[in-house]
This record gives structure tokens, C-alpha cells and sequence, in this order.
């Protein structure tokens, strides 16, 4: 009897410590911050999805993704450009603010280059160096493009590495289409005034070696050191001329061969492992090494951040050998779709590992679509933006910076739902802070309470659907679009009304809203540009969203007292804020460095 009553109460005490394990168990996985996935295009036009109205591009995947979360449908990159837009999206502020990006007056330098000094300056805090502070797992797969810090002979390019992501695999810069090879070493055309002054140069100091040789009774072997010396010489010039000069090829100052050769590179944690990179099939080695990523941290007791960035829609164009020919818009078209497809087997992976409950889910492009984009056979390799103006590289027109953005966190955020109140690619930061409950950013790294002033702010409420519209302190915003170090437009939310007002306009290619054709063509921020600032454009884009109507008169009142207000906001903003010096038209910044070009020496 003892033995029974002491066996009873053993096995009432066994049942309450695991109730008591269940619910602290239970607490504990309520308490833990859920994961976050970032899946961000490249070049990827608003007007590319079905989701968002396309008709004749596939995109299911997406489209399931928007069905069951949050479609923003007036949601803004802060730059029309990769390098600036990305910057913003990962600090939550405007890269002028840090001088990544150019300025009026000249070409801005894109980070083509991995062996040069360009970067992200950094003590700016990125969302990845918060959420580590937050105890986050963080890696990101993909295109990097902020710059690379290679070391001494490129032993290490650790790029991301250095703003709080713990590990990364992808490139490092972007992708040209000079990457899709092979190119020519061997280049001399007559027809070049170059080539046709060496051509001739050399011929000279053949003719002078051989007749001094002559009449001097020189042995023919200091002849032919000679000969060798002036052809070394010779092929020294002409490297010059076709591979290191800043030709009719490219702006990259480089050849197409040689750019291929020194920055078509695929890196894992700070090393080369691919060069060049084997372009067909690369979507799909980078989305196994997601998968991977989620397999690995799926059971983790700590939450991880993975930030996806797609090499696509980005020229050049290429695709896996099943995703050839499948759409009806070409190239493009099958890049579109083949970027639906990694998106796809992102979310099947969180679906296996049983991770959708628990993980943000959020989808962007980095800027609208290049319209102007050909491909060497004259074929259309650029996006559409719908039925708004303008595309990449430009500063205030919606076509270059009206970018998709869809959140999802399953059974945290509602269904199937739009929102059309303006929103930014800089509110990441803030808003996932703020979803997953953990402090804002200037807690969570103290050594940003000094400098870092956000320009981003926390949409949470609008997608839980806690308000029909921005928090009662945000119900006026106004939002800056800069074309490099210029403000060219600013954006007003006020109540109802959404205005857009433009300081600066460029001249599109007449019967358009581009500026011609061309695989680097696109509206230079510096030419053929309209000053408005003596008389600003207004439009009220809840009435005209696509500008297809004149702007509001200038005699109205609504126009006076708009402008005036953005008037003195930009004065105010002029005043407070000053930008520092371009780092992207730092010369010695953005040059190559051939003592920190990485080799991979095992490919």
C-alpha cells in the first residue's frame, strides 16, 4: 500500500512537471520574435506582376503571396537606382544622407568594380546588425552591390559580412551584361584612330630597329631584343586602349572581357568559389542555398533573419533550360517568371519546416523597371512599370521608384488585403522592429542614438489593420525623391489626399516617358532636365494617380497652400540636413584596385 501511495503521488508529480514543461515551453516559443524573410528583386517593374495587373506574365507564386498578406500599392524605393535603394532599404534613411549616391553635376559611378574602396560608409546601422543585436541568426543569398572591402591581393572581400550579417553567398557587386560571355581578347579595329595611330607607330619602330640595325652592323640578336621589346611595348599600349580605357564598350572603363574577368565572381563568406559565374541555373543555386539556410535554422531556439536578393530581372537575361521560351514577353519575360518560381520554392521550404506561422514574409524590387533596355540582338530586356511614368534611373516620376511590396506573417497580419496609403522601402527596419516586439533601433544598438536620425517609420499598424490609415502622428508625411544629391520631387500625405510636387523633370524621348534605346541608355539626372523650382508642378494623385492630366493650376488655392507648405518643408529640410560629399564620384573611391583584385585560384 505504501509502495502504491508513494508510486501515485510520483506519477501526479511526473504529469504536473510536464504540464508545467508544456506551457513554459509554450511561453517560451510565444515570447520568441519570429523570423524574417526578404525576398528583394532587381529592376522589377510594378507592372510585371499579375498580382498588381499584368495579364500575360505568370507570376502564381506571387500572387498566393499577396492573397494571403498585406499588397501595398503605393509603395516607394528612396533612389531609382540598385546601390542607393538598397542602402535606404537596409539603414531605414535616404543615402544622401551618407553620400551613396551621385551628384548633379557629373555621371555617377555605379559599384561595378569589387576591387575598390566604395561602400556603404560603416557606421551606418543596417537591419541586419539590429536584428543581431536582437540575438538573430542573419545571412543573405544573392546580390550584395554596397560595397566589398577587399583585402590585400583580395584574400578576403567579407562585403556584407562587415554591416551585421553573419554569413553570405553571392555576388558581390552586380550584374552586367557584360557577364554574359564569352568576348573577344583580340580587338583591332582600323577603323579606330587609336588602333590605326598604333598600327602605324609600330610599324615605324619596326622599319627604324631593321635600318639603324643595318647601318649601325648591329648582331641580329640585339635586333630581335629589340623587335621583342618594341611588340611588348606595343601589345602594352594596346591593353590599354582596348581593355583599360573608357571605350565605345562599356562605362565600366574596362573592356567587356576584362570586366567579366575581374567581376563576374560568386563569393561565400568573403572568398571566391565561382569565376566567372556560371549565369543558367544561378536563380536556382541560389534559392538551394536558401533552402539550405531555412533547413539548417529551422529547429533553432534563436530566430533568424535571411534576406533573399534575386539576381533577376537585372540584365544580363538568362535562365535555367526549363524556363526558356515559357512566357509570351521573351527574355524578360521568362526572367520574370523564374524569379516567381525562386519566390515559390522560398515559401515551400517555410511550408516543410513548418516556419509560416512564425516568419514575416516580405517581397520588394530595389527600384522600377529600365525601360530603356536592349540586348545585343535588339531585343526588349526591360520591364514595365504600368501605367506610371518614367522607369530606372530617374528622380521623382512613380515609373522608377512605385516598386511591388507584399508582407505576410500567417495568422499575425490579415488576408487578402490592399493598402493604397504611400509607404517606403526605408519603413523595413522600423516596422519589423515593431511587428516582432522587440525595442526600436536606437535601444538595440546604442551607437546609433547619437547620429542616426530614420526617415523610414513603423507601418505595423496599417497592416494588422489597426487603423485605416498611417498612426494619428503620421497622418501628415511627406516623403523626399532625390535624383543622386537633388531633390527633384516631394510627396505629401495629408488626410485624403496624396500630392505629389515636382521641383525638377526630366525631358523624355519625344511620344514617351524614357529617353530613347539602348542596353545603357536611361534619363541622366545631370542633361535635359526642366527646372521647376521657380514654379512648381502640382498633381493630387488620389484624382490623377498616373499625372495623365494637367498639374493643378497655380492660381488655386489648394496649389498656394501645398506648395507653400513643401516649399518650406524643403527650405526647413535644406537647412537641417546637410549631405555629405558623393562617395560615388570619389575617383579614388570608385577606382579599380588591382593590388585588392580577388582571384579564385581553385576554379
Amino acid at each position: 500500500m505504501w509502495f502504491i501511495s508513494v508510486s501515485g503521488r510520483m506519477c501526479v508529480a511526473g504529469l504536473w512537471c510536464l504540464l508545467v514543461l508544456v506551457v513554459t515551453t509554450a511561453a517560451a516559443t510565444n515570447l520568441r520574435p519570429p523570423n524574417v524573410l526578404v525576398m528583394l528583386a532587381d529592376d522589377l517593374g510594378i507592372g510585371d506582376l499579375s498580382c498588381y495587373g499584368n495579364t500575360t506574365i505568370k507570376t502564381p507564386n506571387l500572387d498566393r503571396l499577396a492573397l494571403g498578406g498585406v499588397k501595398l500599392t503605393h509603395h516607394l524605393a528612396a533612389a531609382p537606382l540598385c546601390t542607393p535603394s538598397r542602402a535606404a532599404l537596409l539603414t531605414a534613411r535616404y543615402p544622401a544622407r551618407y553620400g551613396l549616391v551621385g551628384n548633379e553635376s557629373t555621371w555617377s559611378i555605379v559599384i561595378t568594380n569589387v576591387a575598390n574602396r566604395a561602400a556603404l560608409p560603416l557606421d551606418e546601422v543596417t537591419l541586419a546588425t539590429a536584428l543581431s543585436a536582437a540575438n538573430y541568426t542573419t545571412a543573405i543569398v544573392g546580390k550584395w552591390h554596397l560595397g566589398s572591402h577587399c583585402s590585400f591581393l583580395g584574400r578576403r572581400c567579407p562585403g556584407p559580412l562587415k554591416y551585421g550579417f553573419q554569413s553570405f553567398f553571392g555576388i558581390p557587386t552586380t550584374l552586367s551584361i557584360d557577364c554574359r560571355g564569352p568576348h573577344a581578347f583580340w580587338i583591332f579595329s582600323l577603323s579606330d584612330p587609336q588602333c590605326q595611330m598604333l598600327a602605324g607607330s609600330w610599324l615605324a619602330v619596326v622599319a627604324s630597329v631593321v635600318v639603324v640595325a643595318r647601318m649601325l652592323g648591329w648582331r641580329w640578336r640585339t635586333m630581335v631584343l629589340l623587335l621583342l621589346l618594341s611588340n611588348f611595348l606595343t601589345f602594352v599600349v594596346w591593353f590599354k586602349i582596348i581593355h583599360l580605357s573608357k571605350t565605345s564598350f562599356r562605362l565600366t572603363r574596362v573592356s567587356p572581357w576584362l570586366y567579366r574577368l575581374l567581376n563576374s565572381l560568386l563569393v561565400r563568406d568573403g572568398e571566391v568559389v565561382e569565376q566567372p559565374i556560371r549565369l543558367d541555373g544561378l536563380s536556382q543555386r541560389l534559392v538551394q542555398e536558401s533552402r539550405h539556410f531555412l533547413a539548417q535554422h529551422a529547429a533553432d531556439h534563436q530566430p533568424f533573419f535571411l534576406f533573399h536578393s534575386f539576381a533577376h530581372v537585372h540584365t544580363p537575361m538568362f535562365s535555367a533550360p526549363h524556363m526558356e521560351g515559357v512566357s509570351k514577353h521573351g527574355r524578360y519575360g521568362d526572367n520574370v517568371e523564374e524569379l516567381d518560381e525562386g519566390v515559390g520554392s522560398l515559401l515551400e521550404a517555410l511550408r516543410e519546416h513548418n516556419l509560416e506561422e512564425n516568419t514575416i514574409v516580405y517581397f520588394t524590387s530595389d527600384n522600377g523597371a529600365h525601360l530603356e533596355a536592349l540586348d545585343h540582338e535588339g531585343q526588349r530586356i526591360g520591364g514595365h512599370n504600368g501605367r506610371f511614368k518614367g522607369g530606372k534611373l530617374q528622380g521623382g516620376p512613380d515609373g522608377g521608384i512605385r516598386v511591388p511590396g507584399i508582407y505576410r506573417w500567417a495568422g499575425h497580419l490579415p488576408e487578402n488585403v490592399t493598402v493604397d496609403t504611400p509607404t517606403s522601402l526605408m519603413d523595413l527596419m522600423p516596422t519589423l522592429l515593431d511587428l516582432a516586439d522587440l525595442p526600436p533601433l536606437h535601444r538595440l544598438v546604442p551607437q546609433a542614438a547619437h547620429k542616426q536620425e530614420l526617415d523610414g517609420v513603423s507601418i505595423a499598424r496599417l497592416l494588422t489593420g489597426d487603423t485605416p490609415d498611417l498612426p494619428t502622428d503620421q497622418e501628415t508625411r511627406v516623403m523626399l525623391h532625390h535624383c543622386r544629391q537633388v531633390i527633384h520631387a516631394v510627396r505629401l500625405t495629408r488626410g485624403q489626399h496624396i500630392y505629389k510636387m515636382y521641383l525638377k523633370k526630366q525631358q523624355w524621348f519625344p511620344g514617351s516617358t524614357q529617353c530613347g534605346w539602348g542596353a545603357l541608355t536611361g534619363c541622366d539626372c545631370a542633361r535635359n532636365i526642366d527646372d521647376l523650382s521657380h514654379q512648381p508642378e502640382l498633381y493630387d494623385l488620389t484624382r490623377d494617380p498616373y499625372e495623365d492630366h494637367s498639374p493643378i493650376s497655380p492660381d488655386t488655392d489648394e496649389y498656394q497652400d501645398v506648395v507653400g507648405f513643401l516649399q518650406q518643408y524643403v527650405r526647413e529640410w535644406s537647412a537641417k540636413v546637410t549631405y555629405p560629399p558623393s562617395l560615388l564620384n570619389n575617383g579614388s573611391l570608385a577606382a579599380w584596385l588591382p593590388w585588392r583584385q580577388p582571384v579564385c585560384l581553385t576554379c
